[in-house]
């Protein structure tokens, strides 16, 4: 019973040490004036995992007009580029439509990383490129 007692203990510590690492952040602003180019991207929480760090969010564009994004990538306040790993919502490196609203919801995966107050959020695609400042407002 000891060692059944012993071994879920260090179970449930060994739990809760993984959820202290992981953790969902929400309470970030983009507005039009800080973003350019042809999609502004709406954060709205980030889940930093000990695998990835996943931002979910909202692509805003011109309804009714189409888009590619062939290239994702986070830009820190320091320059560090970091590049996305998978999205879901819209393929890369295909031509997707805008909806009526001109929005799509989305979740791009990019590799772990440390929790960011600020950042720029970087698309490239055949119209050019476009950024987004993100910063943290919570």
């Amino acid at each position: 019973m000891k060692r059944f007692l012993s071994i879920s203990l260090l179970f449930f510590f060994a739990t809760c040490a993984i959820v202290a690492v992981a953790a969902k952040v929400s309470g970030f602003k983009s507005t039009k004036g800080e973003s350019t180019g042809y999609i502004t991207f709406r954060v709205t929480s980030i889940d930093y995992r000990p695998d990835l760090t996943r931002v979910y969010g909202t692509l805003v564009g011109r309804p009714h007009t189409s888009e590619r994004i062939d290239e994702l990538t986070i830009m820190t306040p320091g320059g560090k580029v970091i590049s996305s790993t998978d999205i879901d919502g819209v393929d890369m490196k295909r031509w997707f439509q805008w909806e009526d609203d001109g929005a799509i919801e989305v979740e791009i995966d990019f590799p772990a990383m440390k929790q960011l107050k600020s950042f720029t959020i970087i698309s490239k695609g055949p119209k050019g490129e476009s950024r987004a400042v993100i910063t943290k407002t919570k």
